[in-house]
């Protein structure tokens, strides 16, 4: 199985799209951090001086997850599309172990993914925190539940990207439904029906990450958590159960 990841990540390193997607996920953090600062207690969000706001600014460091998401996407159904597929089988047979190593190395992926994001969120808000007077005592508390938060959102939804990738075959087609669902539909589930989308993948993150949430619809961090990994979970191995039944040649 070491070696199956090894030649996963070998895949990710020796292509272009992992470094377009790390660019993106950066990028995104940034404006996260600086949308939430510039937002903070403006209409009805919670003030920067406060344990809560501050906790809304350092949530963006898991705000990239979704290229995490595209990634996991496109290692599976990206050898669909480059039609590798049927040489990765026809080295290791062991469907059930090409699809764990897929799964392990996005997760891995996700995770130093969210690691850069925690340290460019810390590198961009500390300053401007510190500049608008507010305690940086209140980074130092809120800080370790951050990154966590961040961490786990990462890896959690390369996990949902590979088993998306599993169930959508076609690439372009996955993650155009990956990005719709997670951007559009669960967004306006969430801000328009909180009692429904509370209880999906986003409104899961969401709470995980401990993001501003004015209606206080959103479930606890540690349910959110929980809610998040069962989903991940539950994608994967359908996912899973897909590949092994789908005719490859």
């Amino acid at each position: 199985m070491t070696d199956l990841v090894r030649a996963e990540l070998l895949k990710l390193r020796t292509v272009r799209m992992p470094y377009g997607l790390a660019v993106g996920m950066m990028g995104s953090v940034a404006l996260g951090v600086g949308g939430n600062i510039l937002g903070a207690g403006q209409e009805r969000r919670v003030p920067l001086d406060t344990a809560a706001g501050v906790a809304n600014v350092l949530s963006a460091a898991g705000s990239g997850a979704i290229f995490v998401l595209v990634l996991g996407v496109l290692a599976l159904a990206g050898e669909f599309r480059h039609s590798t597929v049927t040489s990765t089988l026809l080295t290791t047979p062991d469907r059930r172990r090409v699809v764990a190593a897929k799964l392990i190395a996005s997760g891995v992926v996700g995770f130093g993914y969210a690691a850069a994001g925690s340290a460019l969120t810390l590198a961009i808000a500390v300053p401007w925190l510190a500049a608008k007077g507010i305690d940086l005592t209140l980074v130092r508390d809120q800080v370790g539940l951050a990154v966590l938060a961040a961490l786990l959102i990462s890896v959690l939804y390369g996990l949902l990207g590979v088993g998306v990738g599993a169930l959508v075959s076609n690439a372009v087609a996955a993650v155009a439904v990956a990005l719709v669902w997670m951007m559009v539909v669960e967004n306006l589930l969430v801000s328009l029906v909180p009692q429904v989308g509370k209880w999906l993948p986003g409104g899961a993150a969401a709470a995980l990450a401990r993001v501003d949430d004015p209606a206080g619809a959103l479930l606890p961090m540690w349910a959110g958590g929980a809610l998040l990994f069962r989903y991940s979970l539950a994608f994967a191995a359908t996912g899973t159960h897909f590949v092994l039944r789908r005719d490859v040649t």
